[in-house]
């Protein structure tokens, strides 16, 4: 009996020894990778997204690379080989995803985007990119952190249409041409972008009465629509918080509960980023009086920290993305804008 116990603990400090040993395999692993949003990592190596602007990065020395990846839906990437973009369509399913061949043998880096909202369902890398040489250390981090919480706008949205007569098409929606992407882009940042279309921070677009979740429930989230994955906030710290949210709240031209919405989310915000300036953008989307409303009730909240931007609104001359939303050319103005106040504020 006593053998028999004595071989028991001796299989279970094994097998207990073999867990931890995996797990620790697996994060050694994926530090091989830059990882930039938020991503949901298991040990077995399978790391789960959805915010649009999540990028995986790596570098690697051979002449091809390819990654075994899963989606729920059709989801556009943007794929991007030493510096050169193209789109990448990661179909249902699971499947081993060409993103290199016929390359000189020397270094290179791949950077692979997903462009698509959330609601376009969960898309998953099943472990690390098989190359015919070997990884690399990856990409440094520039050590410049920004967190960007918005709506349609933010997300891209239309933003690559030709006119407003084109409605929600992930042919159309980028979220690296946005304001915030092609900011952080200027400003060689790293980026989380937090967004999602149609919602706000009191009520949706087309409600009534709020029903659906608000941005500062989905906010929380590392899986945009899964509310048992807590994103734990100390991993990420941004030096500045972007908030671009109001034009679905003020979808009938006026919003009660909006001010008090902004309230809890930017007391939640300095909560969670003690420090970080917070800056409330105005939605460029909105015009006259509504626009002006807007801007008096985040007025109201600003404080030593949290500071309301005006990065510009659509004018007549710029066009319109798809459904109305900012182009490209809006987009460049506010982005302009941004870049300037940050570099001024951050000393970037």
């Amino acid at each position: 009996m006593l053998r028999v116990l004595i071989k028991i603990k001796m299989f279970s400090l094994v097998l207990v020894m073999l867990l931890v040993g995996s797990a620790a395999w697996a994060t050694d692993d994926f530090a091989k990778l830059r990882m930039m949003g938020r991503f949901e990592v298991t040990p077995s190596q399978k790391a789960s997204f959805t915010w649009p602007g999540s990028t995986i990065e790596f570098n690697f020395y051979g002449t091809e690379a390819s990654i075994e990846m899963s989606s729920e839906q059709r989801v556009r990437f943007q794929l991007t080989l030493d510096g050169l973009s193209r789109d990448l369509w990661l179909e249902p399913g699971t499947r081993l995803i060409q993103l290199a061949q016929g390359l000189p043998l020397t270094e290179h880096t791949v950077r692979l985007t997903r462009l698509a909202e959330s609601f376009s369902g969960v898309t998953a890398l099943q472990g690390l990119p098989e190359v015919d040489g070997r990884l690399l250390a990856p990409p440094p981090a520039s050590g410049r952190r920004l967190l960007v919480i918005g709506d349609s706008i933010t997300a891209g949205y239309g933003v690559e249409g030709e006119s407003k007569d084109c409605s929600y098409s992930q042919d159309t929606s980028n979220p690296t041409q946005a304001y915030a992407g092609l900011a952080a882009a200027e400003l060689a940042a790293d980026i989380h972008t937090i967004a999602w279309s149609g919602i706000g921070v009191w009520r949706s677009y087309g409600e009534e009465v709020p029903s659906a979740p608000t941005i500062g429930e989905r906010r929380r989230l590392t899986l945009a629509d899964n509310f048992s994955t807590i994103w734990p906030v100390a991993k990420y710290q941004p030096d500045a918080v972007v908030v671009t949210i109001g034009t679905n709240d003020f979808w009938q031209g006026s919003a009660p509960g909006y001010q008090a919405g902004m309230q809890a989310l930017v007391d939640a915000l300095q909560k969670d980023y003690v420090g970080a300036p917070i800056y409330l953008v105005a939605s460029p989307m909105l015009s006259g009086e509504v626009r002006t409303d807007q801007i008096s009730q985040l007025q109201a909240l600003a404080d030593e920290q949290i500071q309301v931007l005006d990065l510009g609104r659509i004018e007549a001359d710029d066009g319109f993305g798809c459904d109305w939303h900012p182009n490209v050319v809006t987009n460049q103005r506010m982005a302009n804008n941004l870049v300037a106040k940050l570099k001024q504020d951050l000393q970037w």
